[in-house]
């Protein structure tokens, strides 16, 4: 499957993508890919590595994956159905009221802060998209194509909503990647935050205190653009 076989609209549907592999020993590669690829790079992971940590042999890798390449790809894949699984949107924007946008914003961001911040697989997820984010190439065209522009799409069009801004005003679409952006931070720098507020953990409680901070967050900058809008403006 190629990037190009995705949808690229972004006000394309956000269909469930189905996991690359139900294998045992295709999952652990692909849980093992993740890991690797996210910590060492694509380039600097052997297939002997990969074998090892996943408790398979090499050839398994050209075996479920044509290869190296094709576990990167079912990698990306896999990340696409996790995320995928907690963005379900509730209904089409231009039916909601301001109001239910607004719950709706939130909802989404509550439901991916708990995914990435207190789920076992999280950091080893994360941390491989933002490296591929990264390095570039057709794995950042699956994950743009397949799950970023249609997730900020369906973000962009419930704060236009919920603002009462426009879809096609461009510090419109940046404040949806601010809002994005406060989330992945709290991820890639959840150990920094764990030692500052003296957590043990951050588990379900501290996800719920991010939660509504973000939540607060997004209120000061509805509050903004809304005035910006506002008749005597």
């Amino acid at each position: 499957m190629l990037a190009t076989d995705f949808p690229s609209r972004r006000d394309a549907p956000m269909t469930q993508t189905q996991p690359p592999a139900r294998d045992r020993t295709a999952r652990a590669l692909i849980e093992a890919g993740m890991r690797l690829f996210g910590t060492k790079g694509f380039a600097a992971t052997s297939t002997r590595e990969l074998a090892e940590a996943a408790g398979a042999n090499v050839a398994a890798i050209s075996y479920h994956f044509q290869g190296k390449e094709g576990l990167r790809r079912a990698c990306t894949l896999e990340f696409v159905h996790r995320m995928e699984e907690v963005m379900r949107p509730l209904g089409p924007p231009e039916a909601l009221s301001p109001e239910a946008a607004e719950a709706e914003i939130k909802a989404l961001m509550e439901a991916m802060i708990s995914r990435i911040l207190t789920q076992p697989d999280a950091a080893s997820m994360i941390g491989f998209v933002m490296r591929e984010v990264t390095e570039g190439g057709e794995t950042l065209d699956i994950l743009y194509d397949r799950l970023i522009s249609i997730v900020h799409g369906r973000l962009l069009a419930l704060w236009a909503r919920a603002s009462g801004t426009s879809e096609e005003d461009p510090e419109s679409a940046l404040r949806v990647f601010a809002m994005i952006g406060q989330v992945l931070y709290f991820r890639l720098g959840a150990e920094v935050v764990r030692r500052k507020m003296g957590w043990s953990e951050i588990g379900g409680a501290e996800a719920a205190q991010i939660s509504r901070v973000v939540a607060d967050n997004l209120d000061a900058m509805l509050a903004q653009a809304r005035a910006k809008t506002a008749p005597d403006a």
